[in-house]
């Protein structure tokens, strides 16, 4: 899975690392956070609220009772089952510290916002944040997990290549006891949190115990251009036979039906076809294959049947000419400016789209040949606290406040969609409107359903040369789907050695 990502700046070392390292000191809260939202996080500890020490965007059912990791005579606790949420009295036991954390780029925005607030409200911790591009920190993080200065808090990614290894590894601290003392199973699709949990070895994912939390939902689905549409007489498509017969208006209109950069063969293989499978193939064989269950296959009448849609795409020209020499946020903002109809990706995509035009574009998922709602996506890139944290508590704090209610306005701002209080949260404009609809029926009767390159460590890879192959008309869907599966087969036989 690609997350969110930015073209946000990263710097480079002497050794040619990308990375971004920012230490945040005691400051005064600038112009950047809003005066509401420094309310909204600080309102807990205001006079007449449930707990004097109670931190930002908690909403226990019940009154707040001491972590079980809470200090206790002068020292902090080791925070390996909290039943509450951590408090800034917990967290001060510590004495003056330092939280290391690990994010992707794309991350940025986010945490420069959070950043400050969190050392207002936990004043005797420092957090020191390093950057670093998605491949990099992908390549890094799990060292760094196993080093012995390891960061607190790190973003890891869903499969066997990321979490598997950290699982089995026991290099991350399990999150169950988090999603409970937050608050964060109600109004959530229970299909969301299975791609963050394992059993105890790392080698089945999908049931067993949670590593990681997100903040911001992802979704993959459908821009549209309004304007375009409008021109051509059609509603947004519902369906995916809505979505078939708006491409073939726009081509007979002469309009670029569906905007695409596949630089790197990708996101072709992967998140494209990803949309389009989502639409024919069962929802719980896909994630049955992805998690490498025993019996599990790519060669379902579902697959057969998206593949041959994608190459019947290919053919019609509904992708245009060039598109694999053009990288998918050459795509994006080309797309943004009004070059094509539809894209079909992340909702990630929506604050590039929306920063060029917040009203010009809408957002929609589309209902599956059985009538749901079925999409690939999760509930965010995720975050994990290292098992070896000298700090948890502060580790628990932090996340706690990421993915909290009074938090939520800034992913929105963001042009994302908030885990937390998705109903809450006031647009930015007509397009993360429509967003938030969209997530709205995937959280209420929809499910998740995993990237296929979580499959192997090198199906990101597998998907996109075949993809590629097979609308350059240099195989057919049963060598695709050959291929694909006997990556599969070859990667569960190496999982039993």
């Amino acid at each position: 899975m690609a997350p969110f990502t930015s073209s946000i700046r990263t710097f480079t070392t002497s050794k040619g690392t990308s990375v971004n390292t920012k230490k945040h000191r005691r400051r005064v809260l600038t112009a950047l956070v809003s005066t509401a939202l420094i309310a909204g996080l600080t309102a807990s500890c205001a006079p007449g609220s449930k707990s004097e020490d109670a931190p930002p965007g908690s909403e226990p059912a019940a009154p707040v009772e001491p972590s079980d990791g809470a200090a206790q005579d002068g020292g902090a606790g080791d925070f390996s089952n909290i039943t509450a949420p951590v408090t800034p009295k917990d967290v001060a036991a510590y004495g003056d510290i330092t939280l290391s954390v690990w994010a992707d780029a794309g991350e940025e925005t986010v945490l420069e916002k959070l950043v400050p607030l969190f050392e207002e409200q936990y004043p005797n911790v420092t957090v020191e944040v390093t950057y670093k591009g998605w491949d990099d920190l992908m390549e890094t993080v799990i060292n760094a997990l196993d080093s012995n200065n390891p960061p607190d808090v790190a973003n890891s990614n869903q499969g066997f290549a990321m979490m598997g290894i950290e699982v089995k590894a026991g290099l991350i601290r399990p999150m169950d006891d988090f999603r409970a003392a937050y608050g964060m199973s109600e109004g959530l699709p229970e299909s969301g949190w299975e791609t963050m949990t394992w059993n105890p070895d790392g080698s089945e994912w999908g049931s067993g115990t949670l590593y990681a939390i997100g903040g911001a939902t992802q979704p993959q689905g459908l821009f549209y251009n309004r304007a375009k549409l409008e021109e051509l007489g059609l509603e947004p498509p519902e369906s995916i036979g809505d979505l078939d017969a708006a491409l073939k208006a726009a081509s007979e209109a002469g309009e670029l039906p569906i905007m695409l950069g596949n630089t790197d063969q990708y996101p072709l293989g992967s998140h494209v076809f990803g949309i389009v499978n989502d639409m024919y193939a069962d929802p719980a064989a896909i994630n049955a294959w992805l998690a490498g269950a025993e019996g599990a296959t790519f060669d379902t009448p579902g697959t057969r049947e998206a593949l041959t849609k994608l190459k019947e795409w290919g053919e019609s020209g509904y992708f245009g000419e060039g598109y694999n020499g053009r990288s998918l946020d050459d795509a994006v903002a080309a797309y943004a400016k009004g070059e094509g109809v539809f894209f079909l990706g992340g909702s990630f995509n929506g604050a590039k789209i929306s920063a060029e035009s917040p009203d010009g574009f809408g957002y929609a998922l589309l209902k599956a040949t059985s009538g749901d709602y079925a999409t690939t996506g999760t509930l965010g890139t995720p975050w994990t606290i290292s098992s070896k944290s000298k700090v948890p508590g502060a580790a628990i704090a932090f996340l706690g406040m990421l993915t909290s209610k009074d938090f939520a306005q800034v992913y929105a701002d963001e042009g994302r969609l908030p885990v937390a209080d998705l109903g809450g949260v006031t647009p930015t404009g007509s397009l993360q409107e429509s967003m938030l609809v969209a997530a709205h029926q995937l959280f209420e009767g929809g499910d998740f359903i995993g990237f296929l390159d979580w499959a192997s460590p090198t199906m990101q890879r597998e998907l996109g040369t075949n993809a590629q192959e097979l609308l350059a008309g240099q195989i057919d869907v049963d060598t695709f789907v050959a291929n694909v599966q006997g990556n599969w087969e070859e990667f569960q036989e190496e999982r039993k050695e």
